[in-house]
């Protein structure tokens, strides 16, 4: 008889998918024994690869691209690697054994592998690949031939400041940092880098925004330059950007530990106004200004409540000591095809939403509407905005973890 090997993340919720880059997503694998190719180990972890178990049969690869086999990371004892890695292949080659799945369970903690430590959803990770990568760097690639001109051999390319959103992943918004324009230390306006173009510029600034320059936590809280929001201050786009059905939006905030210190809270990043054909409600979100235990939405035409997600860690990091305090805050909210929300921070998925597309209050399927970064529509807000964007397309959860951590990456400062 077969064996089969089970791993299990997460509960299967709407966040579940079939295949996952980084292991966001998937979480529940299972996999015949007889798949297994080798298996590696690094201290505290065993890493279990399989051979042909990929969504995809057939590849049309770059030159230097390769697609990394399928993978399972397993978390042990530290110094108990060659035990767990002895005792699987004992179970692949044993015909005495008395069961077919060895389980490695992290919602439960159980699994029939003593020498494994699963306690967490960290302890199991796995990965079915969907993108290649270069082999020179191990970095994922997305580039494609699709496109593609004489002049633009791999099509017309989606990085934006300095981020690869990847194939069909543009953003239509996108402020950077870089394009913020200022006089005097004070922010004048900000330039769309989304497919949108100049037509959603930001050129109307409400109160006086300085720019912070710093690059450092003590300054803007970000490693880049970025417009420093009080609770009356706004940036509002020259056109109303509407948009309805599935959409990706991410933010980058900064807040310096003093600021924390004296106000550990965000509010309303993003807000739309009510002077929309056919619509009563406002757009809002990030968070209450009062609260850090959920964030909270509103999406155009509702009336009712808000929407709530509750996290699983607080939006603000107040508790740290100053020198290790969090200062840059990297969000994303994903709205799928069908209506629920996947909020984004720590590079992980922190609160989900299902779908509510009836009744009168805290519906989830509203457009999208956004008139003013900060104050613009009567809810404070306070933070230093580095980067903002709206993708029109739900980009799937794998993505949306990379997207997340790339954008980390930028915007946290060393020092």
């Amino acid at each position: 008889m077969k064996k089969f090997f089970l791993f299990k993340r997460k509960d299967v919720d709407v966040s579940s998918v079939e295949a996952s880059d980084n292991g966001e997503g998937l979480d529940l694998f299972a996999v015949s024994a007889d798949l297994l190719a080798f298996m590696t180990a690094s201290l505290g972890r065993v890493n279990i690869v399989f051979n042909d178990a990929t969504l995809y049969e057939e590849n049309n690869l770059l030159d230097g691209e390769s697609f990394k086999k399928t993978s399972v990371s397993v978390a042990c004892e530290a110094g108990g690697e060659a035990d767990l890695i002895e005792s699987i292949m004992n179970f692949v080659s044993s015909d005495l054994v008395k069961t077919r799945v060895m389980r490695f369970d992290a919602v439960t903690g159980k699994t029939n592998v003593k020498e494994a430590n699963i306690q967490s959803f960290n302890d199991v990770v796995s990965e079915v690949k969907t993108l290649p990568v270069r082999r020179t760097t191990k970095e994922i690639s997305s580039k494609t031939f699709i496109g593609g001109t004489a002049g633009t051999a791999f099509g017309t390319g989606n990085v934006i400041g300095d981020i690869d959103f990847g194939e069909g992943n543009k953003p239509e918004i996108d402020f950077t940092e870089s394009n913020i324009t200022s006089s005097g230390g004070n922010v004048t306006g900000w330039t769309n880098g989304g497919s949108l173009g100049s037509a959603y510029d930001i050129s109307t600034i409400v109160g006086t925004i300085p720019l912070q320059t710093g690059g450092s936590k003590d300054s803007g809280g970000l490693a880049t330059n970025c417009a420093e929001l009080d609770s009356g201050d706004a940036l509002t786009l020259d056109a109303q950007y509407i948009r309805s059905g599935e959409f990706t939006l991410f933010a980058v905030v900064g807040k310096t530990p003093a600021e924390i210190e004296e106000n550990p809270k965000f509010g309303f990043m993003f807000q739309g106004s009510s002077l929309v054909a056919g619509n009563q409600g406002l757009t809002l979100g990030y968070s209450d200004p009062y609260k850090t235990d959920a964030y909270y939405f509103k999406f155009a035409s509702e009336e009712g409540e808000f929407v709530k997600a509750t996290t699983i860690f607080p939006i603000i990091d107040s508790t740290s000591q100053t020198a290790y305090k969090k200062t840059a805050y990297v969000f994303l909210l994903r709205r799928d095809q069908y209506n629920n929300l996947f909020i984004y921070d720590n590079e992980q998925v922190v609160a989900t939403v299902d779908a509510k597309v009836s009744g009168n209050s805290a519906r989830t399927d509203g457009n999208l509407v956004i008139k003013h970064l900060g104050n613009g529509a009567g809810e404070k807000f306070v933070g230093n905005i580095g980067r903002f964007g709206v993708i029109p397309r739900d980009i799937g959860a794998s993505a949306a973890k990379q997207l997340v951590t790339d954008l980390s990456n930028k915007y946290t400062p060393l020092r």
